[in-house]
């Protein structure tokens, strides 16, 4: 771990006065190995730290807003920036946490030489934190953040052995799957582990271009190595070392399911070597190992991930309670509670036995709101996360006072039961009061031992020790210190009546490590000690003059022979106390998930009663049932916002009856925030949350796919577009019935036509093909006429109130479409020019036909596409036969002809009236 010591020696001021240090500093840093991309270096010159380059003019621009840089060394100079240790803390934070940048901390061997050997001794990425833990995480050891690192080998075609390992929770994941060419089953497996970081193999093969793209796009830190780092020849050794067997337990990972993962298992010893898991020991005897079936959960794509704006942004600063939907649910007392909410988030249940159990307790705990407030601001906030407590142990590198801290939070255990068995629910029992039970019952056997060994009456004072009863040795040398100690009292006495001194006043017996016992007087009484033989004097430093005589010199050794036995004997005495204590640490680590579990139940209930209105259980149905019933659905981050008044609105989906609705209405009419709210409320209910409605009835599903929002990817190659068309065909492909699909404005990054006409093929496609529920929402207005051929489609729009020049929306949906659009109204809402308006209305009549629309503006949007479409089928007849009549006309036989043409088609359909007039 990295250490917070300083060592002094070097000043800044001196360095830059010492040339050829300088110089032989820049000739080191010029020949280091060319720095890989997102990697910072820092330089520890013990009591300060300095960048260069790049590197400097980040730094410059992120901690201190653009402060100049300075020059070291001969031409070319070396730049640089000098980090004090606080603004050191705070620029790795942003780069780990923020921008999710590497980091590299070099240092010198000895802290007195003089030349320029640095050698690199830490190292960071945003998948492996564990050598920055003290800087990233508060003082009391919690961890907040899930440290998840993922490698990937690509067998052969889309064939993929994918290893994850997270080294906050000391956990591997192993899985093999084929997927297709867009990645869409490993974009979902993205979603759902979060990874930081990801290995892939180097190479430059049509598959390893094809899996870049999916990491650089889903904004992955992504790392190439060796293709023979891959191969898992070593990973038997690796897995014995690391996995966490019990005691008695053959150490031999072969006897595990995930043995037949040979090509996750080489992904697994690619990341091992990354991370360097084999080099620290701490890491013996801590992991676990799983495989899973990744359709367990409702797949989510990071495209549903940013479009449901699941998790803020980020960033370091503060948050508001309105800013995610993680946000919204975050009332968390504990560390390990929010670890668990972001789980929950990024993996809703596809179970509809453990949804349910998980809706009953969260409605019990709204119900009773004493014991809410109880749990969540009493007993919680006493219980911290110890992970690292429970790993430490594990490894028998804990302290008296790490056990102490364990011991306190099984103190409070009983009183956290206690809360829960008075809300007197069936399912708070089933789900968390007797899995708690069990792990209590084996831990108050540690607490016992606890109880029974460590001194109690010491703590106060921040001392942790063996109580000398609990062992004969320790009792026999403690009394003989005792009795030594009383001795000394009595030369402290005689020297005070010697010297004419008052005790404790003005002369005191004090004792430290170098000295052993001695007295101590101030400078201003030193001349007591004058001519008098009997005393010695030790040395004189500002706080006084420390002295002694030869009884106190003859007491002081015999004292520290018997403090040396004792603490020899209370070092063994600890030592099998420890080892004792190791074998609780995989019921410590359940102890944490379980705390972790009430915590979020409790976080859910709390979210549910804070709201405006008081979330709603939804009342579930098996997946394939086909139903979403949502009434006065709301969006529960805008209902949380100030000064916002929340217009609910309903949504009516029945298999084989409604599946598909077509959503039009103007520019921030609320289409987007509707298809939104829906798609969260589908995913709190399957999480296990009350939903913010008044009520509903949800079948699971399968998957939770959305496009939504446009933005480009230049940094990584994509236009609008391009993105659209990439994460709607994932959508396409993705997709089955009992899914729900979210769409919003897409085409809008291509010409009319083009855009028109694929949203047409793909929202057909929905709903005659896959039959999914999807909401669809788009500007181009021929899409409502699905509604005439796809029975399961229909029409939906965003009301508003609009004159000549303004517009007022209402933010209801309502059944229909809507005949038009409003894009001209949102531009004069913002000021544009008078003649750009006046010539955008030109050009909109005369794309818009509106001299034909004057007789039929008044017609219902289905009646007026009728006549429209008649006029263009009579149009098209009238075009043949001018042709076929042409050329055996003269030129005024032909004008008569047209004149007679015309008229005749004025009388039969009034769209054409309405042109040729």
């Amino acid at each position: 771990m990295f250490s917070r010591k300083f060592y002094p020696n070097l000043t800044f001021f001196a360095f830059l006065s010492d040339p050829s240090q300088q110089q032989g500093f820049v000739r080191f840093y010029r020949n280091l190995p060319e720095n890989i991309s997102a990697t910072v270096r820092f330089f520890n010159h013990s009591d300060y730290y300095t960048v260069h380059e790049d590197d400097a003019k980040l730094a410059s621009e992120t901690i201190f807003g653009n402060k100049i840089i300075k020059y070291m060394g001969l031409e070319p100079k070396l730049s640089y920036l000098v980090l004090s240790r606080g603004n050191f803390e705070k620029f790795i934070k942003e780069l780990l946490l923020v921008k999710q940048y590497r980091v590299e901390v070099y240092t010198k061997p000895s802290t007195q030489s003089r030349q320029n050997t640095w050698s690199l001794e830490y190292k960071g990425s945003p998948g492996n934190l564990s050598q920055f833990e003290d800087i990233l995480f508060d003082n009391s050891g919690n961890t907040v953040f899930n440290s998840t690192i993922m490698c990937i080998k690509n067998i052969k075609a889309n064939n993929l052995g994918v290893a994850c390992i997270n080294t906050t929770e000391s956990t591997f994941f192993l899985t093999e799957f084929i997927d297709n060419e867009f990645h869409t089953q490993l974009d979902a497996l993205i979603a759902q582990i979060g990874p930081k970081e990801c290995i892939i193999p180097q190479g430059d093969s049509p598959e390893l271009v094809s899996l870049k793209k999916i990491l650089d796009r889903c904004n992955i830190l992504v790392v190439r190595l060796k293709k023979n780092e891959f191969s898992g020849d070593e990973i038997d050794q690796d897995l014995n070392r690391l996995l966490f067997f019990n005691e008695g337990q053959q150490r031999n990972y072969m006897a595990l399911p995930s043995a037949d993962l040979k090509h996750a298992l080489g992904s697994l010893q690619a990341g091992i070597k990354y991370l360097n898991l084999t080099g620290d020991e701490n890491n013996f005897n801590q992991y676990k190992i799983s495989t899973a079936d990744i359709h367990r959960y409702v797949r989510l794509d990071t495209a549903a991930l940013n479009a449901l704006n699941l998790f803020p942004k980020p960033s370091t600063s503060a948050r508001s309670k309105s800013d995610s939907i993680f946000d919204v649910l975050d009332n968390c007392s504990t560390a390990q509670g929010r670890r668990l909410l972001e789980q929950w988030i990024k993996q809703p249940l596809r179970d509809i036995n453990i949804i349910n159990e998980r809706l009953e307790v969260v409605e019990a705990l709204v119900k009773n709101a004493e014991a809410r407030s109880i749990l969540s601001s009493g007993c919680l906030t006493r219980v911290p996360d110890v992970l690292v407590l429970a790993k430490k142990l594990s490894n028998k590198k804990a302290t008296l006072q790490d056990c102490y801290k364990i011991y306190q939070v099984i103190e409070s255990i009983p009183g956290m039961l206690s809360i829960l068995k008075n809300v007197d629910n069936k399912f708070i029992n089933g789900m968390l009061i007797n899995p708690i039970t069990d792990v209590y019952n084996d831990l108050e056997k540690y607490q016992a031992m606890i109880e029974q060994t460590l001194d109690f009456n010491l703590i106060d004072r921040g001392e942790f020790f063996i109580k000398p009863s609990y062992d004969e040795d320790l009792t026999e040398l403690n009394e003989k210190k005792l009795e030594v100690e009383e001795k000394i009292q009595k030369v402290f006495k005689k020297a005070s009546n010697d010297l004419g001194l008052d005790m404790d006043k003005v002369l005191k017996l004090e004792c430290n490590d170098q000295h052993g016992y001695y007295f101590r007087i101030t400078l201003k009484e030193e001349s007591a000690l004058r001519n008098n033989k009997s005393y010695r004097i030790i040395d004189a430093i500002k706080g006084g003059v420390r002295f002694t005589n030869d009884r106190l010199s003859d007491l002081n050794e015999t004292y520290q022979n018997n403090n040396q036995l004792y603490e020899k004997q209370q070092k063994h005495v600890v030592d099998e106390i420890l080892t004792v204590a190791s074998g609780y640490a995989d019921s410590i680590r359940n102890l944490n998930l379980l705390t972790a579990q009430v915590d979020v139940l409790v976080s859910f209930a709390t979210a549910a009663t804070s709201a405006p209105i008081t979330y709603t259980k939804p009342k579930l149905f098996p997946e394939g049932t086909g139903i979403l019933k949502l009434f006065k659905a709301r969006h529960p981050c805008l209902e949380k916002q100030d000064d916002c008044c929340y217009i609910p609105n309903d949504i009516d989906l029945k298999q084989d009856e409604k599946i598909l609705s077509i959503i039009t209405g103007p520019n921030m009419g609320g289409k987007s925030t509707f298809m939104r709210s829906i798609g969260t409320c589908v995913l709190l209910a399957h999480i296990g949350s009350l939903v913010p409605c008044e009520s509903a009835e949800i079948s699971l599903v399968d998957c939770i796919l959305a496009r939504v929002g446009a933005e480009d990817c230049e940094l990584k190659g994509l236009s609008t577009f391009m993105l659209e068309m990439v994460e709607t065909s994932g959508i396409v492909r993705s997709a089955t019935k009992n899914s729900l699909v979210i769409i919003d404005e897409l085409g809008r990054g291509t010409s009319t036509y083009d855009g028109c006409g694929i949203a047409w093929a793909i929202a057909e496609h929905l709903a005659r093909d896959i039959q999914s529920f999807t909401l669809f929402a788009t500007h181009y207005h021929e899409i409502t006429q699905l509604s005439e051929t796809i029975p399961t489609v229909f029409n939906l729009h965003a009301s508003a109130v609009v004159t000549k020049t303004t517009i007022t929306p209402l933010y209801q949906i309502k059944e229909g479409s809507c005949d038009k659009s409003y894009g001209i109204h949102c531009a004069r809402m913002a000021e544009f020019p008078v003649d750009v308006i006046q010539n955008a209305i030109e050009h909109q009549k005369k794309l818009e036909f509106a001299e034909g629309m004057k007789y039929i503006n008044d017609y219902e949007p289905i009646l007026k596409r009728n006549v429209i479409n008649e006029g263009d089928k009579l149009l098209k007849e009238v075009l043949d036969q001018i042709k076929s009549k042409a050329a055996n006309l003269n030129d005024e036989e032909l004008m008569n002809e047209l004149k007679r043409i015309k008229e005749e088609v004025m009388g039969k359909n009034l769209f054409i009236k309405g042109l040729l007039e």
